[in-house]
């Protein structure tokens, strides 16, 4: 993630957390909140759509999120970026979503929740080589994050070696 840009939906305490993290990686990060912030990352969503390489979606599902990235708003990302939601699923367009990456438009998606779940195996976007899903989890031991961090990091293994993932779903 060196280099890249990447944008929060979201400015609590998760984003915040990750923030963190992604700046120490190198990434440069950027986010969105409610209300204006006096932080040089703060960005209007629009604004931060245009810049990010990668979106990442950590807002709650309300009136006002519901669908908030659809394809309007998922066409103003760069060619090539990836979609990452780990928040509510209907946070985003699901056939916006679907379109975007069979059209190549997005580079991939990263998710772990859905508009309607339990996911269904028909659901296109489990059909679909440019997205990685994962279950939902919303607390964590540490032994769950160290088994998770191993698993990502044999992944990110395999993929730079062109190996078949752990764990994938068909």
């Amino acid at each position: 993630l060196a280099g890249r840009t990447v944008g929060l939906l979201g400015g609590g305490e998760i984003a915040t957390l990750l923030r963190g993290m992604l700046e120490a990686i190198g990434a440069r990060v950027l986010f969105t909140s409610r209300r204006p912030r006096v932080d040089p990352a703060w960005r209007e969503l629009d604004e931060l759509l245009r810049s990010s390489d990668i979106v990442s979606v950590h807002v709650p599902l309300t009136d006002d999120t519901h669908h908030l990235l659809d394809a309007e708003r998922l066409a103003l990302l760069p060619e090539g970026a990836i979609v990452v939601n780990t928040a509510r699923g209907a946070v985003i367009d699901e056939a916006a979503l679907v379109a975007a990456l069979e059209s190549g438009r997005l580079g991939g998606a990263g998710l772990d929740v859905f508009e309607t779940e339990p996911v269904s195996a028909g659901n296109p976007l489990m059909a679909l080589g440019n997205v990685v899903v994962m279950p939902h989890v919303a607390w964590l031991t540490r032994e769950t994050w160290d088994r998770y961090f191993a698993v990502a990091v044999e992944n990110c293994r395999r993929l730079a070696q062109g190996e078949e993932l752990l764990h994938r779903v068909r």
